[in-house]
């Protein structure tokens, strides 16, 4: 008998935002071990909230949000922020920004003082394509550079739930499609659970198997084939007018 696994996520009636603001209601919303799921939806409508919520920096407002894992009874989260988001002025170099993916908790000054996970950071960096970058300048480095460091970062935490927030944003299309295929590896190598927040579809979606479509307040979620139809999408953007 093939073994059900509990979902890494879940979100059950749940409302989500900020104080006693609801941004969105009724959120019945899970990611399954080993899925790949797109959280996708125009700026503005909600994809913040739902990945805020996820991470633990804000609680659900009713309804029940649960996560399960290995590390405190969590899932340990890889995130990579969107590029801009990390202040480029800053004098650390690529493998210094890496190294922020082990620091956890008290361990903070061990890593600090340069003791142990130097082969973890290699190896992430490694994976990423980005190892020959680790002497220069995070500052220095194109968009699409910055973008495999902080993936590397993301996997010296090394994670069960990789989360992906609007990746490919600014990046020229020949390395959208080099990154693309990075994530698919990296997928597949170290069984990762991963969440990609996007506002498009047009070159993300083959690697979706779950899409979550955040709007008009609410979150729908399925099937990439179900949430991807023609009709699916002209009923989404009609509710959205």
């Amino acid at each position: 008998m093939k073994t059900v696994l509990e979902p890494l996520l879940r979100f059950k009636n749940a409302s989500l935002g900020y104080g006693s603001t609801a941004v969105l209601h009724g959120v019945n919303f899970e990611a399954a071990p080993g899925s790949f799921i797109g959280i996708l939806g125009h700026n503005g409508a909600g994809k913040s909230t739902v990945l805020k919520t996820l991470l633990g920096l804000i609680p659900a407002l009713k309804g029940e949000f649960h996560a399960r894992g290995t590390h405190f009874g969590k899932p340990r989260y890889g995130y990579v922020p969107q590029k801009e988001k990390l202040d480029a002025i800053y004098p650390l170099t690529a493998y210094e920004v890496a190294a922020m993916g082990t620091y956890r908790g008290l361990e903070l000054m061990a890593r600090l003082r340069g003791l142990g996970h130097k082969d973890l950071i290699r190896r992430s960096l490694k994976q990423c394509g980005a190892l020959e970058l680790s002497d220069k300048r995070y500052s220095d480095l194109s968009g699409g550079q910055r973008q495999r460091v902080l993936i590397a970062r993301a996997l010296a935490a090394e994670p069960e739930l990789l989360v992906l927030d609007e990746p490919l944003a600014g990046i020229d299309v020949t390395t959208q499609s080099a990154l693309l295929k990075l994530f698919e590896t990296l997928k597949e190598q170290k069984d990762l659970t991963v969440l990609m927040v996007s506002h498009r579809i047009q070159r993300e979606k083959d690697l979706f198997s779950h899409v979550a479509w955040v709007g008009d307040g609410k979150v729908e979620s399925g099937p990439t084939a179900e949430m991807l139809s023609a009709g699916k999408i002209m009923k989404i953007f009609e509710a959205e007018l």
